[in-house]
């Protein structure tokens, strides 16, 4: 009555936390890009968790009327990554924004998923090509942030391709700055516009750059190249359309680079913020003397390089001693430029009980958006420091010892001593006797395991290993043209071959799909390229290529035919 009790408990655990992780399951959003503008096209994904949530048809009434809707389609990606397997499922809406502003997508269900309310923030459009009444197709078009900046501070150059037309051959030259780092602000961002009655596709790149010194700043112009199909002439007799090169530039740039005012403090950080954190690891940390705890210490700015961010000198404390490690650097790019982090781990080591105060951290920099002097503040920290606890064992026994010290010094001494020999004597002689005794066991056992181990009947050896031999072989030769072809990378034809071998294996010739080979399959690194030979198979938006040659070192473990042995089965009782 005990062990089904238990099992119900046991059940009704499972099925809890099976309904924990239903209610759980969160729908997400995601954009395409960060900066949208009017009259611009972009992608909203949704991302579900559930399956059976994709199974169902989906509804754009819940998005807000002024986003016109252009195209819906579905998506399920698998990936590996650093050997670890990630799937990606969902929807992928194709929106066009016709009005600037920001929209509010509002909360709602999915099947058994929730979403939960997501903002949309719409710009006014750029009127780059307002005013432009030229019938070139293609149209190229850069823009500099700032006319003018300090010594190190960052500038962002936008450059947008638009092409009415298709191009073939295109290439875009970096920009170039003398005494200037350059840093390109992620990858390209593709999108459509509506400008009038034209549509363009727009390419977009963004580069940061850094002036290392005063004065003026001179950027090249950036020159583009692409092939068009040329409509001012006819085709050629032979039917086929003439193309013809075009090549555009951007403009030269002058920027004044001024130096770092008199009156900004060191370091010289010329930045649109800049912040201090630090926290404790865990959170709920305690403190006691003697016992390390860790401090995590951080540095984020804005519009600054890594190489930028400062090394500070924490101050001497009394009641504690700073340990630091080697900071870590990370640098992230996005829409607004670089932002840099400065994360680095303390090991503080209180030495008294009490009270201890870690006094504020302050660094000065420039905010770039006021041009002002500013500081990054870390508020000082108070800790409570409890006293270190004492064992047992060191309050018992140390009054025992001064005892007999006080007593008699010369008597502890001589007792000491004889006693001392005497033990070491008694323990010398027990651990011979052990030593004899586990020696006379062991050779005890190893003669016993000779004259009893069993021997090898050879004959049945002999007569197994040419079957086993033979089918190995055959299974090996069968499985040649799969991977043939997958070494070839032809992720349909190794399909169509690996479905074509199932079907001349007895044991497998149920096998329709690869989903059905996937549940017989035990081994975890077929089944995962087995979900990538699918992708790379059905998924409409696969960026990378299949490569088919770790599908081609995994086939050695699919199902096994069973060996003559094992079909025949026990003997008959009769014959």
């Amino acid at each position: 009555m005990q062990i089904v009790s238990k099992t119900f408990m046991f059940f009704l655990l499972v099925v809890g936390l099976l309904f924990a992780q239903t209610l759980e399951a969160k729908v997400q959003y995601f954009l395409d890009r960060g900066e949208i503008r009017e009259n611009e096209t972009f992608r909203l994904k949704i991302v579900v968790e559930n399956p059976s949530t994709l199974a169902s048809a989906l509804s754009l009434d819940f998005l807000p009327e002024e986003l016109e809707r252009l195209s819906l389609q579905q998506f399920n990606n698998s990936t590996m990554i650093n050997g670890q397997f990630h799937s990606e499922m969902g929807w992928e809406v194709k929106l066009l924004a016709r009005q600037a502003g920001i929209y509010t997508v509002p909360a709602r269900k999915f099947a058994n998923e929730s979403a939960e309310s997501f903002t949309i923030r719409v710009l006014p459009a750029i009127d780059e090509l307002k005013d432009d009444n030229s019938p070139a197709k293609v149209k190229l078009r850069a823009a500099l942030n700032l006319e003018e900046a300090y010594v190190q501070q960052q500038l962002i150059l936008t450059v947008r391709i638009y092409r009415s037309v298709v191009t073939r051959h295109e290439s875009l030259t970096l920009p170039k700055a003398t005494g200037a780092v350059l840093e390109q602000l992620g990858d390209d961002r593709t999108f459509e516009m509506v400008q009038g009655n034209t549509s363009y596709r727009v390419v977009e790149r963004q580069f940061a750059i850094f002036p290392q010194q005063s004065g003026e700043l001179l950027i090249e112009p950036m020159t583009y190249t692409a092939t068009v199909l040329d409509d001012s002439q006819s085709s050629n007799p032979w039917g086929l359309s003439r193309t013809k090169p075009i090549s555009l530039s951007t403009p030269e740039y002058k920027v004044k680079v001024k130096p770092k005012p008199a009156s900004a403090e060191e370091p010289w950080l010329p930045a649109t913020n800049l912040k201090l954190e630090a926290s404790w690891l865990p959170d709920n940390q305690t403190f006691e003397v003697g016992t390390p705890a860790t401090l995590e210490f951080k540095i984020k700015g804005t519009g600054l390089l890594q190489t930028q961010l400062p090394n500070i000198t924490f101050p001497e404390v009394d009641g504690v001693k700073i340990y630091r490690d080697t900071p870590e650097y990370q640098q992230l790019i996005n829409r607004l430029g670089v932002t840099s982090h400065h994360i680095e781990k303390l090991a503080i080591v209180p030495s008294q009980a009490g009270e201890v105060t870690i006094p504020e951290l302050r660094i000065p920099w420039w905010n770039t958006v006021t041009d002002k002097q500013d500081y990054a503040v870390l508020p000082a920290m108070t800790i409570n420091v409890v006293p270190q606890p004492r064992t047992g064992q060191s309050a018992s026994s140390q009054p025992v010892v001064s005892n007999k010290i006080n007593d008699d010094p010369n008597a502890v001494d001589t007792g000491a001593s004889s006693t001392s020999s005497q033990t070491q004597q008694d323990n010398l002689n027990l651990w011979q006797v052990i030593s004899i005794v586990l020696a006379a066991l062991w050779l005890l056992t190893l003669l016993l395991w000779r004259f009893t181990k069993p021997k090898p009947i050879a004959n049945d050896s002999n007569q197994q290993a040419p079957v086993m031999s033979q089918t190995e072989q055959h299974f090996k030769a069968s499985l040649a043209e799969v991977a043939a072809a997958c070494k070839n990378n032809n992720a349909k034809q190794a399909q169509q071959l690996l479905l074509q071998w199932c079907r001349n294996q007895s044991h497998l010739s149920h096998i329709k799909n690869l989903n059905q080979l996937k549940q017989m399959v035990e081994n975890d690194s077929l089944q995962q390229q087995l979900d990538l030979l699918q992708a790379a198979l059905y998924s409409p938006e696969r960026e990378q290529p299949w490569r088919g040659q770790p599908l081609a070192d995994t086939l050695q473990h699919l199902p096994k035919p069973a060996t003559n042995d094992q079909q025949q089965g026990l003997p008959k009782l009769y014959s």
